[in-house]
C-alpha cells in the first residue's frame, strides 16, 4: 500500500473505541493523533522531521486511519502542499487530481511493538520511581547549566506536572499530547524503562529521583518545544 505525499487522512477510529491491548510505536501514536482529514502525508512529516510513509501504513492496515476523500479544488491544494517538483503537462496535471485513491480496505492487526499507549490526564497521590541501578552520571566538564547539573537534590520532577506544562503550552489537547509524545520519543528507552516508566497512560502520579532522566526530559523539551523547564515540575 503506497502512501502518496498528497494524501490526506483522518481517524477510522476515535480513541474511545481502540482496544485495550492495543500497542504502537511512539511514531504510530503520534501520528495517529496528528491526522484530522485536512493535512497531508508530506505536511505530518514536516512536521514531525521525519519520513511518515511506513507508520502510516501501519495505521492503514490496521484500520485506525482512512484516506479522506477530496474533491478536485481540495486535492488541487494537497498537490501543492505535497512537495512534488515535478514538471507536468497541464493534462498530466489534471489526471492526477481525477484520480483520487480509495479508501484502504482494514486489515487484521500486525503484532505488537513495544512502548507507548495514549496519554490519560487524572491525577492522584505521587507514586515515588527510584532508579534500579545505583549509580550517577558522572559530572559534565563543562559550566553547569539547567539542562545538566544534578537536579534533582531533596527535589523529584512529577511527571504529571511535565506533562501539564507541555499541554497547557500547546494550542489545542490534542497538539499537547502530541508534543509530549514527541518530547518522550527523545528520550533513550532503555533510561526510561531503567525507572520503570514504559508507558505514559498512568492514574497516579510518577516522581523520578534518576538525575540523569531529569535531565534527559529537560533537554529533550528544550530541544523539541524551545521551552525551559519551570521550577514548579520539582516536587520537595
Amino acid at each position: 500500500m503506497s502512501v502518496l505525499p498528497q494524501s490526506v487522512y483522518r481517524r477510522s477510529r476515535e480513541p474511545r473505541e481502540l482496544p485495550t491491548d492495543l500497542r504502537l510505536r511512539a511514531l504510530e501514536w503520534a501520528l495517529y493523533f496528528a491526522v484530522s482529514g485536512k493535512h497531508t502525508a508530506a505536511e505530518l512529516g514536516k512536521t514531525l522531521r521525519t519520513d511518515v510513509a511506513e507508520s502510516m501504513t501501519r495505521l492503514l492496515n490496521l484500520g485506525l486511519v482512512a484516506e479522506q476523500e477530496l474533491d478536485a479544488s481540495e486535492y488541487v491544494n494537497a498537490l501543492a502542499a505535497s512537495g512534488d517538483r515535478e514538471e507536468k503537462t497541464l493534462r498530466e496535471f489534471l489526471l492526477g487530481v481525477s484520480g483520487t485513491p480509495a479508501v484502504p480496505t482494514p486489515t487484521p492487526a500486525l503484532p505488537p511493538a513495544p512502548f507507548i499507549p495514549p496519554i490519560t490526564r487524572p491525577i492522584a497521590k505521587p507514586q515515588l520511581v527510584r532508579p534500579t541501578f545505583g549509580f550517577k552520571p558522572l559530572p559534565s566538564p563543562e559550566a553547569e547549566t539547567k539542562e545538566n547539573r544534578d537536579m534533582s537534590g531533596s527535589r523529584r520532577m512529577s511527571l504529571r506536572a511535565l506533562m501539564n506544562v507541555i499541554e497547557n503550552h500547546a494550542s489545542s489537547r490534542e497538539a499537547g499530547q502530541l508534543d509530549v509524545y514527541r518530547v518522550f520519543v527523545r528520550v533513550d528507552t532503555l533510561l526510561l524503562k531503567r525507572n520503570g516508566i514504559e508507558t505514559l497512560r498512568f492514574t497516579e502520579d510518577r516522581l523520578v529521583a534518576d538525575p540523569e532522566l531529569e535531565q534527559a526530559l529537560v533537554k529533550s523539551m528544550k530541544k523539541t518545544l524551545g521551552l525551559e523547564c519551570p521550577e514548579s515540575v520539582w516536587v520537595a
